[in-house]
C-alpha cells in the first residue's frame, strides 16, 4: 500500500482511503436523457443526473457527505439481440460537486441510452436506475 501511496498524486490520495479503508456508497441516478440531430448526422446528447455520496461505518449506519469526484457521464447505443448493454457511445469523467447536474455531450450515432457512471464503476446502492432511455427529439 505504501508503493501505491507513493505513485498516487496528493488530489487522488482520498481515492486510497475510500476504495480501501472506508465503506464509500453512491447513489446515482439519471433524470432525464435527450438527443437532438444535428445537421451533420451527430447528435447532441444532453443528461440531468444527480449523485449522492454516503460513508458507511461498521455497523452499517450511513452518513452523507459532499460529492467532490470525477464520475463518468456517457451514452450507449441499442444492445444487440440478446444483450443487456449496447456499445459504449459516449463516455467522459466530469468533476461532480453538487447532488444534481446537466451536461451535453456529442454522440457520432443515436444513443439509446444515457446516464451517470453508464459502466458501473462505483458502489451504487441501486445501480439500475444510473442510465435511462434517451428521448430523441
Amino acid at each position: 500500500m505504501d508503493a501505491l501511496r507513493e505513485q498516487t498524486p496528493s488530489d487522488k490520495q482520498y481515492l486510497l482511503e475510500e476504495l480501501f479503508y472506508d465503506i464509500t456508497l453512491f447513489s446515482n441516478r439519471a433524470l432525464t436523457a435527450t438527443a437532438h440531430k444535428r445537421s451533420d448526422g451527430k447528435y447532441d446528447v444532453t443528461v440531468n443526473v444527480e449523485t449522492h455520496k454516503y460513508k458507511a461505518d461498521e455497523k452499517g449506519a450511513e452518513t452523507e457527505i459532499p460529492v467532490n469526484d470525477w464520475i463518468e457521464v456517457g451514452a450507449l447505443a441499442a444492445p444487440e439481440k440478446g444483450k443487456k448493454y449496447g456499445n459504449v457511445l459516449h463516455r467522459e469523467r466530469v468533476h461532480m460537486t453538487t447532488g444534481k447536474a446537466t451536461y451535453t455531450f456529442t454522440s457520432d450515432t443515436e444513443p439509446d441510452k444515457a446516464g451517470i457512471d453508464p459502466l458501473l464503476l462505483l458502489v451504487d446502492r441501486v445501480p439500475d436506475d444510473n442510465l435511462m432511455k434517451v428521448t430523441v427529439q
